[in-house]
């Protein structure tokens, strides 16, 4: 095979020079805009409380140290950050902003005139400028001004999960654009998950790209990546890609909390598993009340409508329990809303019965795209937005589960993990929300849940928690992936 035909039959994915600078102008301009929604805000609740206030420089000039701040913790635009550490850079840089501006209205002597609005234009200023960003990534990604254009090196499948990550999660910065690998000659010219293989390692000397492209990440499979080929490619592309990311066959270790530490000529990985600490479990408790108890109170109206309409729209009782495996293995029962008709279960065996590709479907994923068991209308309403799912708020609030977590399954369906994805799923208790539920919602089979759960308890913070709540609230606004 010429090698040149790959290149010549496919082209790198397309991306925008100006993304760079697009989106950390944006994202710039995003923060001064929320710093003066926050202000405004605060300025109109101190006029209601207590009456005008005159114009204050320094409480002006304290959005421009906060602007600053953020500067200097890299949020613009925050290139290779999970978005868990982008929320705790954001809490931080807010601390680091309120600390100062408070400092200054003191040696001012203007604090006991301002108090009331430096204190709430702070507490508004996070979610403000959180939900802003949040709004901004979104629309820079659909026009692919975020991130940077990565080369992938490899063709296994090694380089098949760093690329369905990338695109799985492109918050991150990382935008593969084109694929380079030697393992296997019958790809090059077609796709890898819609990222185009383009030829060999050697060919990114010979492929012109439409913009800049300073960065790769080698990702060669486990069975033919050796130190030696992953320190070649580093050292003979290293002028033409000055960034360059290894991604190492090493599925199921902790990577969002790793830290490299040189260990004379060697480099190890310290890592550490925040889940066993006493201090981490009795706030990710304090968590789970503060947040589930008033949550749990709002929804009760909630909960009350849709299990009147689901009485009106189907025979039998509003609410059904079920057995499903708790923290360390044991059976807990919980509540939902019922979404399914009364005789779900023989509707269910007929279905399997009589439609191949439904039982493959089922089989696969436990779940049924066109599932004949659901209440028309209301039962889809209500499990699309996630409304069955709120009665189990209870069992958050009493310990049996978690706010966040993995996916409260039936024991039957956690025997399907392999060992490892078992224990660890069992060192924590089940969440309301989780990972998989938020990156996939039912669009995922069984092996990606597993991954899922496994990597979010060896990756446990309160931060990845926070994080997981805001993404849920916007994956159930949009209804996304849920059936």
């Amino acid at each position: 095979m010429d090698p040149s035909a790959p290149a010549q039959r496919s082209a790198p994915l397309p991306w925008r020079r100006s993304a760079p600078v697009v989106s950390a102008l944006a994202l710039l301009l995003t923060d001064a805009v929320a710093w003066v929604a926050a202000a405004g805000l605060a300025y109109l609740l101190r006029l209601l409380l207590v009456g005008p206030l005159p114009f204050l420089w320094v409480t002006w000039t304290a959005g421009l140290s906060w602007i600053v701040f953020r500067l200097a913790a890299g949020l613009y635009p925050p290139r290779g950050v999970s978005p868990p550490d982008e929320l705790r850079r954001s809490f931080l840089t807010v601390a680091a902003g309120a600390l100062s501006h408070l400092v200054a209205l003191v040696v001012l002597r203007e604090w006991d005139l301002v108090r009331l609005l430096a204190l709430s234009l702070w507490v508004f200023l996070l979610p403000v400028a959180w939900f802003a960003r949040t709004w901004t990534k979104a629309l820079l990604l659909r026009h692919h001004l975020y991130g940077n254009p990565y080369v992938v090196f490899g063709v296994g499948e090694n380089a098949l999960r760093a690329i369905r990550e990338m695109r799985a999660n492109p918050e991150y910065g990382f935008v593969p654009v084109a694929v380079f690998g030697d393992e296997d000659p019958a790809l090059w010219g077609g796709e890898i998950l819609g990222v185009p293989v383009l030829g060999p390692v050697r060919e990114v000397e010979r492929v012109v790209f439409p913009y800049p492209v300073t960065r790769a990440i080698v990702a060669i499979g486990r069975r033919e990546a050796t130190a030696a080929r992953v320190k070649e490619i580093s050292t003979e592309f290293a002028g033409r890609f000055p960034t360059l990311l290894v991604f190492p066959y090493l599925l199921g270790l902790a990577n969002l909390w790793v830290e490299p530490r040189p260990l004379g000529p060697f480099l190890a990985l310290e890592i550490r598993h925040l889940r066993f600490s006493t201090v981490n479990r009795v706030l990710k408790r304090t968590l789970d009340l503060v947040l589930g108890i008033p949550v749990f109170l709002v929804a009760l109206p909630i909960i009350a409508g849709a299990a009147l309409a689901v009485k009106m729209a189907s025979p039998g009782p509003a609410f059904f329990s079920q057995t499903r495996e708790g923290r360390g293995g044991r059976p807990i029962r919980i509540w939902k809303i019922r979404s399914m008709v009364r005789d779900a279960g023989e509707r269910l065996k007929e279905l399997l019965a009589n439609d191949p590709a439904a039982r493959e479907e089922w089989e696969r994923t436990a779940k049924l795209r066109n599932d004949p068991r659901i209440i028309p209308r209301v039962g889809a309403v209500i499990r699309k937005t996630s409304i069955d799912e709120l009665p189990q708020l209870w069992s958050v609030i009493t310990g049996e589960m978690s706010l966040v977590g993995p996916r409260i399954m039936p024991t039957n369906e956690v025997e399907t993990y392999g060992e490892e994805g078992k224990k660890l799923r069992r060192e924590v208790p089940p969440g309301l929300t989780g990972l998989w539920q938020v990156q996939h919602r039912n669009d995922s089979d069984m092996q990606v849940r597993e991954i899922a759960d496994s990597y979010y308890v060896t990756n446990w913070t309160v931060w990845m928690d926070l994080w997981l709540l805001l993404r849920t609230v916007r994956v159930v606004l949009l209804g996304s992936g849920a059936y």
